[in-house]
């Protein structure tokens, strides 16, 4: 056998070698189209690094299924991704980004924190109870004269809250304001519960009082309905002071 024919033979099988890996490489793996079920290609996903099969897989999630064209994607947002490969490209390129943007949220409520803590040392409010009670009830539990007039029968929803506020100092408050609200794992915008404005009645030290927030007339949103359920510890109540006045004239302002 000539020497060109051996060179030949041996390049043949390189390069049938070379198509056979390029067959066998799960990155050229076509992602399954408007699906995030991923048991058609199971095979080739069990084929890639555990690293590169959670990006995929986390990838696959983000974007339900859709195939963007490059001309109507999100520059910053992508979903383009065709293959393994791309997928694992723009999922690590994102995960990136999310990390710097969750750094720098961190770091604003970290700030937002330190300006919150000296008035939080001094005042806590809190949710007593929640309910969703008609619009008498309601009616009935703000106005003490209620059931002795004339009124027509509205059994709306209302969503109702008991509030207890707590002067937590050796000091006299003359005056308050803040905001309670609900940080809800389902939602980016917190949920408002009441805002609180003391100004006008003072609050001894060492004391307590409990207040009544709602809107009447307003319905009751699921979230509100969730609230009160609150399964899974999906809500967390938060307490923003916004002023405070205590009897010696000082006064906290945390400039929210």
């Amino acid at each position: 056998m000539s020497l060109g024919k051996v060179v030949l033979i041996v390049v043949l099988i390189a390069a049938g070698a070379m198509l056979f890996r390029i067959s066998r490489d799960p990155h050229r793996t076509a992602l399954p189209f408007g699906s995030t079920d991923l048991s058609s290609v199971q095979t080739q996903l069990a084929r890639l690094p555990d690293d590169e099969r959670a990006l995929v897989e986390a990838y696959v999630k983000r974007s339900n299924g859709d195939v963007l064209p490059p001309s109507m994607a999100d520059p910053d947002e992508p979903l383009t991704a065709r293959t393994f490969a791309q997928a694992i490209a723009l999922q690590r390129d994102w995960q990136a980004k999310q990390a710097v943007n969750d750094a720098r949220t961190a770091d604003l409520r970290a700030q937002r924190q330190a300006r919150l803590a000296p008035l939080q040392a001094l005042v806590r409010a809190s949710v007593v109870k929640a309910e969703i009670i008609t619009s008498n009830e309601f009616q009935a539990r703000t106005d003490p004269n209620f059931a002795t007039q004339p009124h027509r029968v509205d059994t709306s929803p209302t969503f109702w809250l008991r509030i207890r506020v707590e002067n937590l100092s050796d000091e006299r408050i003359n005056a308050m304001t803040g905001s309670l609200h609900a940080r809800d794992k389902q939602s980016v915008l917190p949920m408002d519960l009441c805002w609180i404005d003391l100004r006008g009645t003072e609050l001894p030290a060492r004391s307590n009082l409990e207040l009544t927030c709602g809107h009447n007339h307003r319905g009751a949103t699921q979230q509100q309905r969730d609230f009160i359920d609150n399964r899974a510890g999906r809500f967390t109540v938060e307490w923003e002071p916004h002023r405070i006045t205590l009897a010696s004239g000082r006064e906290l302002d945390s400039g929210l």
